[in-house]
């Protein structure tokens, strides 16, 4: 197979199939490749938040025109992605989350959001069934909304391939081909695919796709844990993110629990290599990043993630001591619901990068390659207007966010 496209999309989560999309439907011939199934990594695995709060300003501007997305994007495609817009809280329990919160309340009035601090009187009334004890208040952002991951990624893709996208799932892409000093083509495991632009947006992948071209792209892996349970009787319609744990009540009554502000590091090779530039996040997250030394780590040692074919979908074990405390941290919250038992849970690697900013940018050179990853956990709910920013810079050259604290020139100086 050697087919030629304007340009070909490597990932296939949330920033990857709505660039093909917004590509696609802007009248471009566009390929997307997924080494393994659409959504099958990290964007089907989040919690769903789709969130202007806690963000770093430079993200906001974004994000404001990405909540007008999520808005419009059901009818848009023709699908339900259970988009619900009832706004997300960070429950307050001791002084540190009370001067994390309130130090977000001057972004707020900056972009004008509708982020408040609640009491705890009134963050009982908008958790039916919350026992309120060493409750000290709430940050709460009602513009804010969440969604279904399961859902987003597969029905842009399908929308893309609508507007004449190609979506070749089960196709890894091993290497990016120049010439010149500009993108030519991709060579995958069924052949090769000749472009003139090229964007990748393979989250945790992105380093060693990049690592050839001598582009350092410093990401780590971290492992998150969701576990879901049975159908329970609160009504809950809030997404809360931070607290004592993390949890969303889906339409169907079943509740996401996550640990909140927690994750595992597998240690790899990458620790090592990258290991320096994250250690101010480290120190500022110690009590939070716990390290793990396993079975990833001997497959990085071994090489068994040089190949972009030995792992179609990364499916790590949860953390199960985890969220069995984020299970009974619910409970405290929720005595109504008893003992809280899961139903299945799953895990997710996340591609952190060490400002917990990402990289989005056309890059200096080569010409023609774009780069969405790193998005630190955070790229869910913003995923979509990544991926219309960068079919904007391909189709227009241009766009109207500033892109500059997004830049890989601050981990490649010079």
């Amino acid at each position: 197979m050697n087919q030629r496209f304007d340009t070909v999309v490597i990932g296939g989560g949330i920033v990857g199939t709505t660039a093909a999309y917004y590509l696609a439907k802007s009248g471009k011939r566009v390929a997307l490749v997924e080494k393994g199934r659409i959504n099958g990594e990290q964007s089907s695995r989040n919690w769903g938040a789709i969130r202007t709060q806690g963000r770093d300003p430079s993200e906001i501007p974004m994000m404001l025109d990405c909540l007008e997305i999520w808005r419009g994007i059901e009818a848009e495609l023709g699908e339900s992605l259970d988009w619900r817009q009832h706004g997300q809280m960070r429950v307050i329990y001791d002084e540190g989350m009370r001067e994390r919160s309130e130090g977000f309340m001057p972004v707020a009035r900056e972009f004008g959001l509708t982020t408040e601090l609640l009491t705890p009187s009134q963050v009982a009334e908008l958790l039916p069934h919350y026992n309120p004890r060493d409750c000290q208040g709430a940050l709460f952002t009602a513009t804010d909304g969440n969604a279904e991951p399961e859902k987003a990624a597969p029905a842009f893709a399908r929308g893309a391939a609508r507007h004449g996208a190609v979506i070749m799932d089960n196709t890894a892409a091993l290497s990016i081909d120049l010439w010149n000093g500009a993108v030519c083509g991709v060579e995958t495991e069924q052949g090769r695919l000749a472009c003139e632009t090229i964007v990748v947006a393979s989250g945790v992948w992105t380093s060693r796709l990049l690592a050839p071209l001598g582009i350092r792209h410093p990401s780590l892996w971290v492992r998150g844990s969701v576990g879901r349970t049975g159908v329970l009787p609160i009504g809950m319609r809030k997404l809360v993110v931070w607290g004592k744990c993390a949890y969303r009540q889906r339409p169907d009554g079943r509740v996401n629990i996550a640990v909140a502000e927690d994750g595992f590091h597998d240690l790899m090779l990458d620790s090592i290599f990258h290991g320096l530039k994250f250690l101010p996040l480290a120190k500022r997250n110690w009590r939070n990043l716990r390290f793990s030394l396993g079975k990833a780590t001997m497959r990085s040692l071994m090489g068994d993630f040089a190949d972009f074919t030995t792992h179609r979908t990364l499916d790590p074990k949860p953390d199960w001591k985890g969220l069995r405390r984020a299970a009974e941290r619910f409970r405290e919250e929720y005595p109504v619901v008893g003992a809280v038992q899961y139903e299945r849970a799953w895990a997710g690697y996340i591609d952190y990068m060490p400002d917990e900013l990402p990289v989005i940018e056309a890059l200096p050179k080569p010409d023609g390659l774009f780069v969405a990853a790193g998005l630190s956990g955070h790229g869910f709910g913003i995923g979509p207007i990544v991926g219309r920013t960068l079919a904007d810079l391909i189709v227009k050259g241009r766009t109207e966010y500033n892109l500059a604290p997004f830049s890989s020139a601050r981990f490649n100086p010079g």
